[in-house]
């Protein structure tokens, strides 16, 4: 029992030092190697390291963005562990306007030892007390958004880890002194949030609020709580300035009076240099340190490398457990226990990397396509783009337009002269394949828009956006659209005008040669009503139309459908007709279309076709001519050629002439030309 008493009475006499050793320190504001060479980069952030100095800078990523940073600190009372892995991380840009990252962080860590070992005077036996204190921020997540071409948001996420190793004499009269150890650890996902603003080409504006939110998973106990690290929300603002593309001048400050500044030159195409001074940090001085910085550029690849000098060094080298519990830990890097170091990384920039010149604001698809009129997207526009030059030079920027499986190849716009900042709506148009013709039913389809601009070899910007194709017999309900349902060289066509009016060849023969396309367009008329049903129409303009050899197959259809028709037949053997488009202003669901045909009679011998005026029509055809019109109503089909003339020529007298309806406007005549 001897023993033990005296081992108890002579540790009591023991004298315990307490002291505070720092192991190993780097940290987040020191993540970019950049902005750690420039003192200030808030308002500079462009890659993955934004994570940390400012989210909203994530938005300058292109599309794959790759980072590896490397590090050694320096300390005058502990060696140098020579270079170690810093950070590792990528960022990709998604839908345009989105980018995510992550990084991991192995080097992001501090660690303390609290206390002295205590040493038995008698056995110099050494019983280690000291408490351990580890801080990690190992992970780090990032989001950004291009709300604008000039503003940014970004998110991001920390995960901060704390671990406290206690260790406590434990004394017993029976067996001695001994060491109880208790470990303690704590972990919480802190949030910041940033904001980029780039006004003008000479300035750029950034803002990030750091830990404005924490999510806790676990917390030190009261015990260990003062070894905890400081979550303290804070502002940080940058500026930064440049006044030539050969310079630039940076400034950061803070809501607890930390911050930097710095400049940036551009030496050449390739090599940048860089130099920044530190100030704050709860430094004995204000002017808390000095950096340097070289950055080096070739393609998609850089690489930067910086040292730190903290001018202070009395915390950094052997700080007390005073300075440590008084000051505390905010940063895992700035703080006044960071040491001097030289960092060093590289990065690749992969996918699209080259500077973009012009953006495409939004697109607008200015119509619906269908299948029977596609030819007219070839000359009139199917939509438009809105170009923004986000350049500082004026530049010519062309659109392209491209539908993968309807189109061969893109489409592309004339040049368009676009001042700095300055923005134009270009007008593209569509040149589609065969295959539109074929669609069944309606589609939508994901359709690409490009934006290239003179200095660029590969586009700028891309934008996708929607396009309705609709299903082949689709009509808009405009009669200029219902002309491209004619088809006057359909076999089903031709054959049918050739049978038709060989039958009726002997009894034509001795006939006026004047009046041979009315009688040509009076026999097709009776042997087309002779085959033929018209079926009433319930959905009136807006509908399903047939393709004319569909309608001869049918053997009936609406008089959208007899309309096509017949107009089909004229034209497979060389007569001009023209669709009458009616839509009554007191009834405007009593829409409904009839047709006329020329006769190529001189208007001054108009009485060859019928001393009665109100049963023709003189309007000029497509050479200028005045002549004889016929306007034939098709849904009197099955009641033969002279009455759906009578019919026709009434609707036209009490429409056009009585009503007015060609000078009020609802009354139209849409020509369809021969080989339409």
């Amino acid at each position: 029992m001897f023993p033990t008493r005296q081992r108890f009475f002579i540790f009591r006499r023991a004298v315990v030092l307490l002291h505070l050793a720092t192991f190993s320190v780097f940290g987040q504001h020191l993540t970019s190697v950049r902005g750690s060479g420039l003192g200030a980069y808030t308002a500079l952030s462009d890659d993955i390291a934004s994570i940390d100095w400012n989210p909203a800078g994530l938005v300058s990523v292109r599309d794959w963005d790759v980072n590896t940073s490397l590090y050694s600190a320096f300390r005058r009372d502990v060696s140098s562990k020579g270079i170690s892995l810093y950070a590792a991380g990528s960022a990709k840009r998604f839908l345009d306007f989105h980018v995510v990252a992550g990084s991991y962080a192995p080097g992001m860590s501090l660690e303390f030892a609290v206390g002295k070992p205590a040493v038995l005077d008698s056995t110099s036996t050494t019983i280690d007390q000291q408490d351990h204190i580890t801080y990690r921020e190992s992970y780090a997540l990032g989001y950004g958004y291009q709300m604008t071409p000039t503003v940014g948001l970004g998110l991001s996420a920390r995960y901060r880890e704390q671990m406290v190793t206690s260790r406590q004499i434990v004394l017993n009269e029976f067996s001695g002194a001994r060491i109880r150890t208790d470990d303690y650890s704590a972990s919480a996902w802190n949030i910041d949030i940033g904001l980029l603003w780039k006004p003008n080409a000479e300035w750029s504006l950034g803002a990030v609020a750091k830990n404005l939110f924490r999510l806790t998973e676990s917390e030190l106990p009261e015990g260990v709580l003062s070894y905890g690290l400081r979550n303290v929300k804070t502002l940080r603002v940058g500026a930064a300035y440049h006044p030539s593309k050969l310079a630039k001048v940076a400034l950061d400050f803070d809501t607890k009076a930390m911050g930097g500044f710095g400049s940036e030159w551009t030496l050449s195409d390739r090599w940048q240099l860089r130099q920044g001074v530190w100030f704050g940090g709860r430094s004995a001085k204000f002017f808390a340190g000095l950096s340097a910085g070289l950055g080096f550029s070739y393609g998609p690849a850089k690489i930067n490398v910086s040292y730190v000098r903290f001018l202070d060094q009395s915390s950094r080298t052997n700080p007390t457990l005073t300075q440590f519990l008084e000051k505390g830990v905010q940063d895992l890097g700035y703080n006044v226990f960071t040491p001097d170091q030289l960092s060093i990384s590289a990065s690749i920039a992969l996918g699209r990397t080259k500077d973009t010149w012009a953006k495409i604001e939004y697109v607008q698809i200015l119509s619906e396509v269908y299948p029977s009129s596609y030819q007219v997207h070839a000359f009139r526009p199917l939509g438009k783009a809105r170009v923004r030059n986000v350049s500082t030079k004026p530049i010519e920027a062309r659109v392209s337009f491209f539908v993968e499986q309807y189109m061969d190849n893109p489409t592309e716009t004339r040049s368009y002269y676009i001042e700095p900042n300055g923005e134009v709506d270009v007008p593209f148009t569509a040149i589609f394949n065969e295959a539109i013709r074929f669609v069944p039913s309606m589609v939508l389809r994901a359709a690409d828009v490009f934006v290239k601009s003179s200095p660029a070899a590969d586009y700028d910007d891309k934008s996708q956006t929607r396009l309705i194709i609709r299903g082949r017999n689709d009509w808009d309900g405009d009669a200029l659209s219902l002309r491209y349902f004619i088809t006057p060289e359909d076999p089903d066509i031709m054959r049918f005008t050739r049978n038709a009016l060989s039958q009726q060849k002997d009894s034509a023969a001795g006939g006026s040669r004047q009046l041979e396309k009315f009688r040509s367009a009076k026999t097709l008329f009776n042997e087309f009503a002779s085959r033929l049903t018209y079926v009433n129409d319930p959905k009136a303009t807006k509908d399903r139309v047939q393709f004319p050899s569909e309608t001869l197959a049918l053997r009936g259809g609406d008089c959208d459908d007899m309309t096509v028709c017949f107009s089909s037949l004229l034209a497979s053997i060389g007569v001009s007709t023209a669709f009458v488009d009616v839509l009554p202003p007191q009834r405007p669901d009593g829409g409904h279309i009839y047709m006329m045909f020329d006769t190529e009679v001189p208007a001054k011998q108009a009485t060859v076709i019928s001393e009665n005026p109100k049963r023709y029509v003189v309007r000029k055809n497509e050479r200028g001519e005045e002549t004889v019109w016929i306007p034939v109503e098709t849904t009197a089909i099955t009641e033969g050629f002279t009455r759906a003339w009578e019919q026709g020529a009434k609707e036209y007298f009490d429409e056009v002439e009585v009503g007015l309806g060609l000078v009020r406007g609802w009354v139209r005549l849409v020509d369809v030309l021969p080989g339409r």
